[in-house]
């Protein structure tokens, strides 16, 4: 089912961060975090949320650009988001579904960020993520985000696609996938035109599937350097209590011993738990799986 929320955080002088998915997102509802009327500050966040799906959407038109070595940061406006993203994130072109670079994102491009829906994100104005999974650029056609059955209709029986060669179809990670692969999954719609029928039919330009969630998430502590070096990171842990780096090409990630702070190419942000030292092994919460 899609979902349009519009979500209001009322942000704090003592508050840091939140995490995607509890404060900052619900499935179903929108939270308010309630603080005295002299330190409120209002951050509307619109996001595109669906049940099932590992990632979150935040969508709108790029109003604010800063180019890094490493990175692009990017500011949507309607969403009130800055991502900082990786220069070698995959980056889908709404129109025919080509892989562009993350240089092809300009001032004025409508754009979908998809970042995973545990992700930490500060609680700054505006808040910051460095966590992205994926970028969609030239979005401005019509959409979808929904489930779809086995004859390609989706789960409010408002749509059904027609699938032929023109259709470029693929998953986050920008491989092209077969049509198979949007029955019983979460799909990303773009088309153009459809008919009045009831679905109504269309002929999509792109469309980008998200496969469903498999099981619940796992909230056990992840042992820090395996699940690092698991994934293509380099750990440079030189003493029990000191900072220890995990590195990935333009990606650098700093955590430390006995505290829940982490910054990601330098922005700060916070896990759901301390990381912790036991039996000379160093121990992780389990959302710091979703910031690699």
């Amino acid at each position: 089912m899609k979902k349009d929320i519009l979500n209001k955080i009322i942000l704090t002088t003592f508050m840091s961060t939140a995490i995607l998915g509890t404060t900052v997102l619900a499935d179903t509802h929108s939270a308010d975090i309630n603080a005295p009327a002299q330190t409120q500050e209002t951050v509307d966040i619109k996001s595109f949320d669906i049940e099932n799906c590992d990632y979150v959407l935040f969508g709108g038109k790029v109003t604010e650009i800063e180019d890094d070595n490493d990175f692009k940061a990017v500011t949507i406006l309607e969403t009130g988001l800055k991502a900082n993203i990786s220069k070698n994130t995959v980056v889908i072109d709404a129109n025919d579904g080509s892989i562009k670079n993350v240089s092809d994102i300009a001032l004025g491009t409508d754009i979908f960020v998809v970042v995973g829906k545990n992700t930490p994100m500060t609680m700054s104005i505006p808040p910051i993520t460095s966590s992205v999974s994926a970028v969609i650029i030239n979005t401005d056609s019509n959409t979808d985000f929904s489930v779809y059955n086995n004859e390609l209709v989706n789960s409010q029986n408002t749509l059904k696609l027609n699938i032929d060669n023109s259709v470029a179809i693929k998953n986050i990670k920008g491989e092209t996938i077969s049509s198979d692969s949007i029955k019983n999954n979460i799909a990303l719609v773009f088309y153009a035109e459809s008919t009045r029928s009831i679905p109504a039919q269309t002929t999509p330009s792109t469309v980008v599937v998200f496969e469903k969630s498999q099981s619940t998430v796992d909230k056990s502590p992840v042992k820090l350097r395996e699940i690092s070096e698991s994934k293509g990171y380099t750990v440079k842990w030189t003493s029990n209590d000191a900072p220890i780096e995990i590195k990935k090409d333009d990606r650098t990630i700093i955590v430390t011993p006995n505290s829940n702070e982490c910054t990601i190419n330098g922005v700060k942000t916070e896990l759901s738990e301390n990381v912790y030292l036991q039996d000379q092994t160093m121990f992780a919460p389990y959302d710091f799986a979703d910031i690699l």
